[in-house]
């Protein structure tokens, strides 16, 4: 069945339309899935059976997305429902201890499989939250585009969290969690600061709290991991990493510092903004009234 008609006409949460962002993270979530499947097989974590069915899921999920991109909630649902399955999935095996645990993993398969696998994570959040807003209003999106910056920021700082938790994963470093904790808090900040820059368009107080706790995340994690005593210095990342490395953890830190005062300062206007309203309404009743 496809959406109402109102339904589309209706304007949606997101500066984007759900249908496009829906689109993109999902076939990156496909992508990105059906590679972590064939280094799971390369690496003998499952059997060429499994390899089989995964790769006959893969081809159901694509075409469940092109229904879902022309309308049919069927194919949301169904879209929605494999994103849900592959993020318990990849955060059963390489998120837990055990044989196939992150830390292990990318020894044997190398250190892009860490990024690959948190970025998987990040798009089945992406995919299953946007088919939600999807399901309502498809087309619908709000064309203010006085948040455009936080949103490219948002973006920007999430591929940044991403990449510094890569070279966490490499370094085994992640202050008191192990790698497979710090890896996941990774992504799942990534995915709060995304939704966050999404969302800020028109729920502005629900946008600018996921963003702020995002970011608070990423530049307080960066205070203690770095900055203060007993933390490893940036030149030592350098040294260890190589210098763009450090570049990619400072860089995540201040796009983080800058965008939880913004949100920050968007939280307390759409607050305030509602009292002053309330307020002038009710000034020229009183003055009636008393008239």
């Amino acid at each position: 069945m496809r959406a109402t008609a109102t339904a589309e006409r209706r304007g949606g949460p997101f500066l984007i339309p759900a249908r496009s962002v829906f689109l993109v993270s999902a076939l990156i979530a496909l992508g990105l899935g059906t590679f972590t499947l064939l280094h799971d097989r390369h690496s003998g974590q499952v059997d060429a059976v499994y390899l089989i069915i995964g790769l006959i899921v893969a081809v159901v999920w694509l075409v469940s997305i092109v229904l879902a991109f022309m309308g049919f909630r069927l194919g949301i649902f169904l879209a929605a429902a494999f994103a849900f399955v592959d993020f318990g999935v990849t955060a059963t095996a390489h998120f837990e201890s055990g044989t196939g645990a992150l830390g292990t993993f990318v020894k044997s398969e190398g250190l892009p499989v860490a990024t690959v696998a948190m970025g998987l994570l990040v798009a089945c959040v992406l995919t299953v939250i946007t088919a939600a807003v999807l399901w309502g209003s498809p087309h619908g999106r709000d064309r203010r585009l006085n948040t455009l910056p936080l949103l490219v920021v948002a973006v920007a700082g999430a591929v940044l969290t991403i990449l510094q938790a890569t070279d966490g994963v490499h370094r085994d470093s992640f202050g008191s969690s192990n790698t497979e904790d710090g890896a996941f808090a990774a992504a799942v900040t990534a995915s709060l600061w995304l939704l966050g820059g999404l969302w800020i368009a028109r729920a502005r107080r629900v946008g600018a709290l996921l963003i702020m706790l995002a970011t608070f995340i990423v530049w307080y994690s960066f205070l203690t991991l770095h900055l203060l005593k007993g933390g490893i210095p940036l030149s030592v990342v350098a040294a260890k990493s190589g210098v763009i490395w450090a570049v990619f953890s400072a860089a995540a830190a201040i796009l983080a510092a800058a965008s939880f005062l913004t949100a920050l300062a968007l939280f307390l206007l759409a607050i305030l903004r509602p009292r002053r309203a309330k307020s002038a309404r009710a000034a020229p009743a009183a003055g009636r009234a008393s008239g």
